[in-house]
């Protein structure tokens, strides 16, 4: 590697350590401001009167628009019904193909992100894990890592795939200038999903002064309910 590709690297990692270090915080705060915002809304319909809070139940409710306290995402949860090490569903097929006279085509990143996922998988499912006789703490730990893992397959994430075969200690290639350009994508969408999360009416509610406050909560009841709160 390049001293300047090896300078881009140590630079492009540092900024995805960071923004995705900001969307964990906005994800584990957010779940608090949805849970404490939509606890405020029924506190306040509760002290309508009895012919308000009937006139209200009339309204039909227009459907949230978003951003209007909707929860964030959640990583996936493995359980008894989840797929095994054994399904394809889980850990995706390294099969060859058939053999063809067609030019192979170039090596993508879908290809790149099976590869990596299926060796993280080969250490981390849980199955794999209590078949090796770890330790519980042990097993709750890979669970943790694979079903990471598995969210960023799904996403397409190279970056987390990455940082989790480091922290795995996986032998994996120098990044290429193009898995490089993968990880500033990576970045992009990370900073999407913080702003998606920063503009929930909830966010706003649970962030911001009272007077920020006041306005989420109106905001909720004329989307919701095509009319003003009084009152606040």
């Amino acid at each position: 590697m390049s001293k300047q590709l090896k300078y881009k690297l140590k630079k492009t990692l540092k900024n995805a350590e960071f923004v995705h270090a900001d969307l964990e915080y906005h994800q584990q705060l957010s779940t608090d401001a949805v849970r404490e915002f939509n606890e405020e809304i029924a506190r306040l319909i509760s002290l309508l009167s009895e012919e308000e809070r009937e006139q209200l139940q009339k309204q039909q409710p227009a459907p949230v628009p978003p951003p209007m306290g909707v929860a964030p995402e959640t990583p996936p949860q493995l359980n008894e019904n989840s797929p095994t090490s054994d399904s394809t569903d889980v850990v995706p097929s390294d099969a060859e193909p058939e053999e063809s006279d067609a030019p192979v085509p170039p090596v993508d990143k879908s290809v790149q992100l099976k590869k990596l996922f299926r060796r993280i998988a080969e250490q981390s499912h849980p199955d794999k894990v209590r078949a090796s006789g770890f330790s519980e703490k042990e097993i709750s730990r890979m669970r943790r890592i694979f079903i990471k893992a598995k969210q960023a397959y799904d996403d397409e994430n190279w970056y987390v795939l990455y940082s989790i075969a480091i922290q795995l200690d996986l032998n994996v290639d120098d990044p290429t200038d193009e898995q490089i350009e993968w990880i500033d994508e990576d970045i992009k969408k990370t900073l999407n999903k913080i702003a998606t999360i920063a503009n929930l009416t909830a966010w706003h509610w649970y962030t911001g002064n009272e007077n920020a406050k006041k306005m989420a909560i109106q905001f909720y009841f004329q989307q919701a309910y095509g009319v003003n709160y009084q009152g606040l």
